[in-house]
């Protein structure tokens, strides 16, 4: 019995350690930066989690040739997934945060050196000096006449020259901080979009400077590959149940993207009468237990029907899945095909509500 304990506590200690990766050595910050020369404006990002949960709020105005254009998106980084905001169409699209995956991928490296590798292999900067920036010890990255300054993997001052010149720096720093966890979340009432947005870096070749932890014998260096196939073509997220057991949920369009976070954003439009699902559309849901889920149908005949769902846990872990079931969620829907067996109707009973997604 003891053994089974042991193996159990290990096992979802693998699993806990797969969910929560470090890309930064502190756990939490918010920093403060201010635009100059050709745009104005503030950008304030927040780390929790050791850089599990990132939030850009971007507010900037580019003047050009005697015209404004005023850009204001927020981008919330959790874990694997992006989420882009867009709020001059009120949009949220969500894609992958490619970038974490190198830092998953290379777990016996500093996330130190995974950022710096990052920005050498990914744009091709290199590190010229050490400068003293806000009372921070800061690494000088330059690439032409572009120049970063780094501290412990945050970019902390950029001078980029392309169109025009743009000037990024910090002008507050806060470490170890607590971080309001509403700023990870997406606002209500914006509409969610499918989309593939790629956050950092795919496909990369790393390559990291021999130490004493390599385990392959070179005298220049080790070099990491990760495939770009793994993270491009294709669009189904992983999704762990709440015993860490990892879970591809398969579907068409919007259904793969759909995870609790966009749910939440949308209960606005949730509803008590009855809706019709049409093939590859998503039906988004509140059982009568205050769980939310989402629901396809797989398949739809004459004579019968399948459907695939997800129902999640308030972490985002899933509490219960099916890809093809004709009597799932019986407690909280009643569900029935139309009398052309094109569609199924659905409709809540009780405390249940529910919103046909994007349709």
């Amino acid at each position: 019995m003891k053994i089974l304990f042991l193996i159990f506590v290990l096992t979802t200690s693998l699993f806990a350690r797969e969910k929560r990766v470090k890309l930064f050595p502190f756990k939490s910050a918010v920093i403060t930066y201010q635009y100059k020369a050709s745009f104005s404006g503030t950008h304030i990002k927040y780390i929790a989690d050791y850089g599990y949960k990132q939030a850009d709020y971007i507010r900037k105005t580019e003047n050009f040739g005697g015209s404004a254009s005023t850009e204001e998106e927020t981008i919330i980084l959790i874990g694997p997934k992006a989420y882009t905001i867009n709020y001059q169409d009120s949009t949220v699209a969500v894609g992958r945060n490619a970038t974490y995956d190198y830092y998953r991928q290379n777990p016996d490296r500093t996330c130190l050196e995974i950022s710096e590798a990052l920005l050498r292999d990914g744009q091709g900067w290199k590190a010229s000096a050490t400068e003293n920036y806000l009372n921070k010890k800061c690494t000088v990255w330059k690439q032409g006449k572009n120049i970063k300054l780094t501290w412990k993997g945050l970019e902390l001052k950029s001078i980029l020259n392309f169109m025009t010149m743009m000037v990024e720096k910090a002008v507050q720093i806060d470490i170890d901080v607590d971080v309001p966890p509403y700023k990870f979340e997406i606002p209500q009432d914006l509409r969610y979009i499918s989309g593939d947005v790629y956050q950092g870096y795919s496909g990369l070749k790393l390559n990291f400077k021999r130490t004493d932890r390599d385990t392959v014998a070179d005298n220049k260096h080790i070099k990491f590959s990760f495939s770009s196939q793994s993270l491009g073509g294709c669009n189904n997220f992983a999704y762990l149940t709440a015993s860490g057991e990892k879970i591809i949920t398969k579907g068409v369009n919007d259904y793969n993207k759909i995870d609790r976070l966009i749910i939440e954003s949308q209960k606005s439009v949730f509803a008590d009468k009855a809706v019709e699902l049409p093939p590859a559309a998503t039906l988004i849901f509140k059982t009568n237990d205050n769980h939310l889920g989402k629901m396809q149908i797989k398949r739809i005949e004459k004579k019968s029907f399948q459907i695939r769902h997800v129902v999640f846990n308030a972490d985002g872990t899933i509490n219960t899945y099916s890809d093809g079931n004709a009597h799932a969620l019986t407690n909280d829907f009643s569900i029935s095909a139309d009398d052309a067996h094109s569609k199924l109707i659905i409709t809540p009973k009780n405390r249940a509500r529910c919103s046909v997604l994007g349709w």
